[in-house]
């Protein structure tokens, strides 16, 4: 296993600064975002395979691979079919980016219909995702769900693929080698989910794992209640309450020999570019201790 990183955090930085810092940092891979807010991306034109030049050249100068591409916030299931055929249409330009950039992943959410509870939301990804699943292959990329639950946000985004049980529900749905899991355990440990079981659990699904950390703060929970979801937050790995050591063990049991991706949004570590830089610093070295 070796380290990379998420790089929603240094969305103000250009391709050409973001892939020098990270081999003159010592990381081993990038995961890109795939959503509009990144403007030094342009999907639609590499998923045409058009100026694809510079973001390979960048990966060839610096020995940097790209692990994968990571757009959640798309409205699969939505009530409202135009929207379902944008988010379609999104996870399929990526797709096609993916083939053309030579990267092997492609991350979402599965997107969720809010007015209705996530047992009735189950059945709505057989009338979106087996297109999907099929362009995926077609594509010979795989399509990975993330497992954040994005309670905490707002405008919120939605996302049903949040726990063991329900993926099993989902890859039953969509029996495909090209479907999968980016796997982020710090989705797991404030819902009280054992992490390190899920691994063995899901060890055919794991295409790509997220290291976020999520740090439990007991004495807020007893003043404010679950529903605030503000007695815990999100951290760098080695200062939140997952145990990387049997974590990233799971992983060397199961064989799995990727990219460890730091998915950086810790409130402590995010106010400059300094700040983010020694998080994501700290975070690798933490880490290394284990791959």
């Amino acid at each position: 296993m070796k380290i990379g990183f998420y790089h929603s955090c240094y969305n103000h930085w250009n391709l050409l600064k973001t892939f020098e810092w990270a081999h003159r940092n010592g990381f081993s891979g990038i995961e890109l975002h795939g959503g509009p807010k990144y403007p030094f991306a342009n999907w639609n034109e590499w998923a045409k395979g058009e100026n694809c030049s510079e973001l390979l050249s960048l990966r060839e100068k610096y020995q940097m691979p790209i692990t994968g591409i990571m757009f959640g916030a798309l409205p699969f299931l939505s009530p409202d079919t135009e929207q379902r055929k944008l988010a379609v249409d999104s996870i399929k330009c990526l797709l096609r980016a993916a083939v053309h950039l030579d990267i092997p992943v492609v991350s979402t959410f599965t997107g969720r219909d809010p007015s209705l509870t996530i047992e009735e939301n189950v059945p709505l990804i057989e009338q979106v995702f087996p297109e999907i699943v099929d362009y995926a292959e077609s594509c010979n990329v795989t399509l990975a769900f993330e497992n954040c639950p994005m309670y905490e946000y707002w405008p919120q985004a939605h996302n049903i693929a949040v726990s063991p049980a329900l993926w099993r529900e989902l890859f039953d749905l969509l029996p495909s080698n090209k479907i999968g899991l980016n796997l982020d355990p710090s989705h797991l440990v404030w819902q009280g989910i054992d992490y390190v079981q899920a691994v063995y659990d899901f060890r055919d699904k794991i295409a790509l794992v997220q290291a976020k950390d999520t740090e439990l703060l007991p004495r807020v929970l007893r003043t404010e209640g679950m529903m605030t979801c503000k007695w815990w937050r999100h951290r760098i790995p080695g200062q939140g309450d997952v145990d990387w050591n049997r974590f990233i063990g799971a992983l060397h049991d199961i064989g799995y020999d990727g990219i460890i991706s730091i998915e950086h949004e810790d409130p402590i570590w995010s106010d400059s570019d300094a700040n983010i830089e020694k998080g994501l610093l700290l975070a690798k070295s933490h880490l290394e201790q284990f791959v």
